[in-house]
């Protein structure tokens, strides 16, 4: 692995920008094909998503932090607690607000990880995707 793969790694993990970020890198700069890029991209974008999960179970056991957040309930979050995690509506807000943060209110409305990990995943892989081919169709529709 050379230094313009451990970028690739490094870009894919950050949880700001991400895979919009490194996809084009690895198929413009490296030279990879969008689906290695995509497949590649996805899991370590997945990476902070597990950092935030991890950390919030230590926060969790710190009581000061547990009654903060008891606090700060309301009733939109109660409403979410109610559905559980809505499989649709996480797997089409990841993209949009990323999957770290996602994770970070799913856990607030006290959602295990587990059963939003399917719906978060699809998202990511479905934005880089997306991603991948507007690398391939972008240039192409202006080299005409």
């Amino acid at each position: 692995m050379g230094p313009g793969d451990w970028a690739f790694v490094t870009l894919s993990m950050n949880p700001i920008g991400g895979l919009v970020v490194s996809i084009p890198f690895a198929v413009f700069e490296l030279r990879y094909p969008g689906w290695l890029a995509v497949l590649a991209g996805t899991p370590l974008a997945y990476v902070p998503v597990l950092a935030v999960d991890l950390g919030w179970t230590q926060l969790v056991r710190i009581g000061a932090w547990n009654r903060l957040l008891q606090r700060m309930r309301s009733p939109h979050v109660e409403r979410l607690t109610a559905s559980r995690g809505s499989f649709w509506l996480t797997m089409l807000l990841t993209p949009v607000i990323g999957p770290w943060l996602l994770m970070a209110f799913m856990r607030y409305a006290q959602i295990s990880q587990r059963r939003v990990a399917l719906p978060i995943v699809l998202g990511i892989l479905s934005s880089a995707a997306a991603i991948a081919i507007a690398c391939a169709a972008v240039p192409w529709a202006f080299a005409r």
